[in-house]
C-alpha cells in the first residue's frame, strides 16, 4: 500500500506518495516507469559455479553491492532517516534516498513506497542486482560518443582495436542510438523532457549523475564493456560500463531533501518548476560522501589517468590501460584477470582470445572497499558457515514481521562468498597505505613519519557512519611502555579519551589522545544545533574532514565539489601542504617522552564505532536527546519510532543493532583492523653483556639478544595460520603476512565435487547427484562416504558407496551386495545440475537371482545419465 492511499489516521503526519514528492526527486529513471529487473539468480546459471577466482557470480554475491539490501547497518540507519525526515519535513520520504541505492530493483518497481521497506520482497533484497547495473545507460551518451567526456583515444584508453568482425565503433554507434531512444522516457519533475533535441541534458548545469541517479534502459539487453561478447541473451556494447563515470552513479551521495526543501509543496507536472536537484549535479549540494569527487580531483581522475604507487605500481598491478596506468574506479575495484566471463557457449578467454579488446581482461566483480565486518556477520547467520554464530542468527533472523529484513529472500546468503569478500576487504585495507620515513630522537622526543595514501580517493572514504582510521603510537624503553598515543580499549570497543563519548574510558597516566591522528569525516547540522552529528538526513555542513588526500589532489577545485578538508567546523584547505596534496600523503610530527629506545607506529581502520552504534540505538529507542519537540515540521513529538505504526516492523532495530555490535565488537571491522605499521629500534647493546635481551627492529626474529655490542635476531616466528588457502610469510615491519592462493583444497564433504581455494576460503565444489538407474535402490549421498545405495526391495544386498568424482566428473560406485538382488555399481555426476532422475517408484527385482541383470542394466543407464549431466551442467537445476 503506497503512502498516497494509506489511512492517514494511522500516522500523525500527512503522507505523500514518493513519486509525487519533490524532496526526493532526482534525475534519471523513476519508479513510475514500470521497469522490472531480471532476477540475479538467472545470471548465476552461466556466470557462477565454475571458478570462484574468476567468475562474476561468486565475487558479486559476497560483495556489499549484493548485500546492500541485507546490511543491518542500512536498516537501522534508514529507520533513523525516516524519523528524522518526519521531524524536519513532516513526512518520512527522505528514507527513500536510502532505498534507491540499497534496493535498486524494489525502488524501480515502486516498492519503496511507503519508505519503510515493508513492500520490498524476494529479489529486492539482492541489493544492487546484476540487471540493475547491466541495463544502465550513459546519461551523457552524446558527449561520450564525441570523445568530449573521457577523450577519443579509442585504441588506448578505451581498448578498442577495431580489427575484429565485431568492431567497437559500429557497436558504440548503435549504443548511442539506443541510448537516445531510452532518454526520451526521462522527464523532469515538472513534466518537461529531460533531454533536448540534440540529445543533451535539457538543464546545462547537470553534468554528472550521482547519488543514485541511475538511468536504466527499458530494453532488456545486457550492456557490458566488450563488443565481442558471446551470449545466449541479447547484449550491447557499452563504453559507459568501463567509464569512471559509471561509478559516480552511487559514490557521490547528496541529500536532495535538503536541497529541495524550499519546494516542499510543489506538485509534479506543473510545467514550470525546476528543482535544485535537477538543475545541478549532486556534488554541488548537501554532501553526505564524496568518494567519486575525490577520485576526480586526483591524478587518477585526470584524462588518461596516472601510474599507481605501492602495490598498485605498473610493474606489479595490471590494468586494461597502456602502461598499466590507473584511470577508472574499476581498475582497482574490478581488477583484471585472465579467464572467461562464463562457462558456456565457448566464451572467450580474456584478454588472450579477444582481437577486439586485446588489453581487456576479465574484470573480477570484486567491488570491495574496507568493510570486512558486515560480510563476516551475514555469513555467521548461516548454520553451515564455518563461522556460524547462533547469537547473530537469532538477532538477524527475527523475521520480516519484526525487522522487515529477510535474509533468505532472493538469492539468500552464500557463506563462502561472504567470508571470501571479508578477506578481500582486509587485503584492500592492507594495500591502501604505508608508513614511511619513521624517525625518533630519544634526546628530544621528536617523532616524525609519513602516511602514504595508495588509493585513488581520500583515505579513508568518508560516509559518516562512524568509520574511522587512526594512528596508534607506542613508545618503549626496554620492555616498559613509556607512552601510548590513541590507545584503544577492546572491552569498551572504542578509543580512550574521546571527547563527548560517555562510553569512552578515561586516559591513563602514560596515555594521550590526538584527534589529528584520527582520520574521519564528521558532519554538522544547524537544524539540530550539533557541531558533530550522525543525522545524515539533517546534516547541513562538515565539522571535520582530515582524511588523507589522494595523489595530485587539486584542493583549489575541491570547494565546488564540497570535498575540501575541514577542521573545527570550517573549511581548511591549508590543512595539508602543497607537497602533501601533490604526493597524496600526510607528514606527521609529534612530541613523545624522551629516552625511548623503540617506537611502533600503527595504522588502524574501523568499519564503524561504538559511538555510532549508541546513536542508532538511542535514536530508534526514543532517547537520543538531539531532536527537539515539537518538531521543525510542526509534529508534537520528535521521537516516534516506538509509537508510530509506520515503524511497526522497524522499531526493534534499536536494540538489535546494539546487541549485534556488542556481541561482535571483537570481530575485525568492529575491532580495529591493522592496515600497516612501522617499527624503529634504537641501538641498546653498547656496553651490555652478551645475552642481554634487546630488540633488533625486525618482527621476523624472536628472542633477540646482545652479541658483542650488537642486537642479533633469534629464531623465526611461526607464521603458519593453518589455512591451506593462504601462503604464509613474514615481513620485517609487519610480522606475519598472508597471500591468498588458488590451490585445490578439501572441505571433507564427499557430496560435492572438487574444492578450490578462493580469497582465503576453501570453496565448496559443485553438488554430486547419485543415480544408479536401478529402481530397487534408494540413491542418496552421505557427506562422509559419498554416494550410498539402499535396497528398497526387502531382499538382496544394498549397493556400495560411490567414490568422489574423478576425471570428467564421474566415479564408479562400489560393487553390489553379494545377496540375491544386489544392486549394480553407482555413478555420480558433479557440475551443478542434476541429470534427469530415473523413476524408482516401483521395484521390479523381487525375483531372487536377478541382481546381476539389474546391475548390468543400471550400468548402461548410468553412462547415459553421466553424459547428460556433463553435456549441460548449467542449463538444468535440480528440482
Amino acid at each position: 500500500m503506497s503512502l498516497a492511499i494509506a489511512p492517514a489516521a494511522a500516522w500523525a503526519w500527512t503522507p505523500l506518495a514518493v513519486e509525487d514528492d519533490p524532496l526526493v526527486r532526482m534525475p534519471g529513471t523513476q519508479p513510475d516507469q514500470g521497469l522490472i529487473l531480471e532476477a540475479s539468480a538467472s545470471c548465476m546459471d552461466c556466470h557462477a559455479d565454475f571458478d570462484p577466482n574468476i567468475e562474476s557470480g561468486f565475487t558479486w554475491r559476497g560483495s556489499m553491492m549484493a548485500q546492500a539490501g541485507r546490511d543491518p547497518f542500512f536498516w537501522a540507519a534508514m529507520t533513523v532517516a525516516a524519523q528524522d525526515s518526519i521531524w524536519a519535513f513532516g513526512r518520512p520520504n527522505a528514507a527513500d534516498l536510502c532505498e534507491r541505492c540499497h534496493m535498486i530493483g524494489g525502488w524501480l518497481g515502486g516498492r519503496s513506497d511507503p519508505p519503510n521497506g515493508s513492500m520490498m520482497a524476494g529479489r529486492d533484497f539482492d541489493g544492487v542486482q546484476c540487471d540493475g547495473c547491466h541495463r544502465m545507460f550513459d546519461p551523457f551518451f552524446s558527449a561520450t560518443a564525441a570523445g568530449l567526456r573521457e577523450g577519443d583515444d579509442w585504441s588506448g584508453y578505451w581498448g578498442e582495436s577495431g580489427m575484429s568482425s565485431t568492431p567497437s565503433q559500429a557497436a558504440a554507434a548503435l549504443a548511442q542510438t539506443r541510448d537516445a531512444t531510452e532518454a526520451q522516457a526521462i522527464t523532469l519533475f515538472n513534466g518537461a523532457p529531460a533531454y533536448d533535441a540534440q540529445n543533451q541534458p535539457a538543464l546545462p548545469g547537470y553534468t554528472e549523475n550521482a547519488s543514485g541517479q541511475y538511468h536504466v534502459a527499458a530494453d532488456i539487453r545486457k550492456r557490458g564493456p566488450y563488443a565481442d561478447a558471446v551470449s545466449p541473451h541479447s547484449t550491447g556494447y557499452s563504453r559507459y560500463h568501463k567509464s569512471k563515470f559509471f561509478c559516480s552513479t552511487c559514490h557521490d551521495v547528496s541529500n536532495s531533501a535538503l536541497a529541495n526543501r524550499a519546494f516542499t509543496a510543489t506538485t509534479p507536472g506543473d510545467g514550470a518548476t525546476v528543482l535544485p536537484s535537477e538543475e545541478q549535479s549532486a556534488f554541488a549540494y548537501h554532501g553526505v560522501e564524496r568518494t567519486f569527487s575525490e577520485f576526480m580531483l586526483s591524478d587518477y581522475g585526470q584524462p588518461g589517468g596516472a601510474p599507481g604507487i605501492g602495490p598498485y605500481e605498473p610493474s606489479s598491478f595490471v590494468t586494461s590501460r597502456p602502461g598499466n596506468v590507473i584511470a577508472t574506479c574499476q581498475d582497482c575495484h574490478m581488477p583484471q584477470r585472465t579467464g572467461p566471463g562464463c562457462d558456456e557457449f565457448d566464451a572467450r578467454i580474456r584478454p588472450t582470445e579477444s582481437v577486439e579488446h586485446p588489453l581487456g581482461g576479465q574484470g573480477i566483480h570484486d567491488l570491495t572497499g574496507g568493510n570486512a565486518f558486515i560480510p563476516w556477520i551475514l555469513a555467521s547467520t548461516v548454520p553451515t558457515s564455518p563461522n556460524y554464530d547462533p547469537e547473530n542468527a537469532s538477532l538477524l533472523r527475527q523475521g520480516p514481521n519484526a525487522l522487515t529484513l529477510d535474509l533468505d529472500a532472493g538469492l539468500g546468503l552464500d557463506p563462502h562468498a561472504l567470508l571470501a569478500a571479508s578477506n578481500r576487504a582486509v587485503m584492500q585495507l592492507k594495500r591502501a597505505a604505508a608508513i614511511e620515513q619513521l624517525a625518533y630522537d630519544p634526546a628530544t622526543g621528536a617523532l616524525s613519519f609519513r602516511i602514504q595514501n595508495h588509493t585513488g580517493h581520500k583515505l579513508i572514504t568518508g560516509y559518516p557512519e562512524g568509520r574511522r582510521m587512526f594512528v596508534g603510537v607506542r613508545l618503549y624503553q626496554g620492555a616498559n611502555l613509556l607512552h601510548e598515543v590513541n590507545p584503544y580499549d577492546g572491552a569498551a570497543g572504542t578509543l580512550k579519551g574521546l571527547a563527548g563519548s560517555p562510553g569512552s574510558p578515561a586516559l591513563g597516566a602514560a596515555e594521550s589522545h590526538d584527534d589529528a591522528l584520527v582520520y574521519e569525516a564528521h558532519s554538522s547540522s544547524n537544524l539540530t544545533g550539533q557541531d558533530h552529528t550522525f543525522h545524515f538526513v539533517l546534516a547541513t555542513g562538515m565539522h571535520k574532514d582530515n582524511r588523507i588526500p589522494p595523489r595530485g589532489f587539486r584542493v583549489a577545485e575541491a570547494a565546488a565539489r564540497q570535498a575540501e578538508p575541514h577542521w573545527a567546523g570550517a573549511a581548511a584547505p591549508s590543512h595539508f601542504t602543497a607537497a602533501e596534496y601533490a604526493g597524496g600523503h600526510d607528514d606527521v610530527s609529534i612530541t613523545l617522552p624522551q629516552g625511548g629506545d623503540r617506537v611502533v607506529v600503527a595504522l588502524y581502520y574501523q568499519t564503524t564505532s561504538r559511538e555510532y552504534m549508541e546513536f542508532l540505538r538511542d535514536q530508534i529507542n526514543g532517547n537520543g536527546g538531539t531532536l527537539a519537540s515539537p518538531t521543525l515540521s510542526g509534529e508534537p513529538q520528535a521521537y516516534v519510532a516506538q509509537t508510530d505504526p509506520f515503524f511497526a516492523k522497524l522499531r526493534l532495530w534499536g536494540d538489535t543493532i546494539w546487541n549485534l555490535w556488542l556481541h561482535n565488537k571483537q570481530v575485525p571491522g568492529a575491532a580495529p583492523v591493522l592496515m600497516t605499521q612501522a617499527l624503529l629500534a634504537m641501538p641498546t647493546c653498547q656496553g651490555q653483556p652478551n645475552g642481554t635481551p634487546c630488540e633488533d627492529g625486525n618482527l621476523c626474529t624472536t628472542g633477540d639478544t646482545c652479541v658483542n655490542g650488537a642486537c642479533v635476531g633469534g629464531g623465526m616466528p611461526d607464521c603458519n595460520d593453518q589455512n591451506p588457502c593462504t601462503d604464509d610469510a613474514c615481513d620485517p615491519q609487519l610480522g606475519c603476512v598472508v597471500e591468498h592462493n588458488t590451490q585445490p583444497c578439501e572441505d571433507g564433504d564427499l557430496c560435492h565435487g572438487p574444492e578450490v581455494c578462493a580469497f582465503g576460503v576453501c570453496v565448496t565444489g559443485p553438488q554430486i547427484y547419485c543415480y544408479d538407474g536401478d529402481p530397487c535402490t534408494d540413491d542418496t549421498c552421505d557427506p562422509a562416504i559419498g554416494c550410498a545405495l539402499t535396497n528398497i526391495c526387502g531382499e538382496g544386498g544394498a549397493g556400495g558407496a560411490g567414490g568422489a568424482p574423478g576425471t570428467g566428473g564421474m566415479s564408479a560406485g562400489g560393487a553390489g551386495g553379494t545377496s540375491d538382488g544386489g544392486a549394480g555399481g553407482s555413478t555420480s555426476t558433479a557440475g551443478g545440475s542434476a541429470p534427469a532422475a530415473p523413476d524408482e517408484g516401483g521395484c521390479g527385482c523381487s525375483t531372487p537371482g536377478t541382481g546381476g541383470a539389474a546391475g548390468a542394466a543400471g550400468g548402461g543407464a548410468l553412462a547415459l545419465l553421466a553424459l547428460l549431466g556433463l553435456r549441460s551442467r548449467r542449463t538444468r537445476r535440480p528440482a
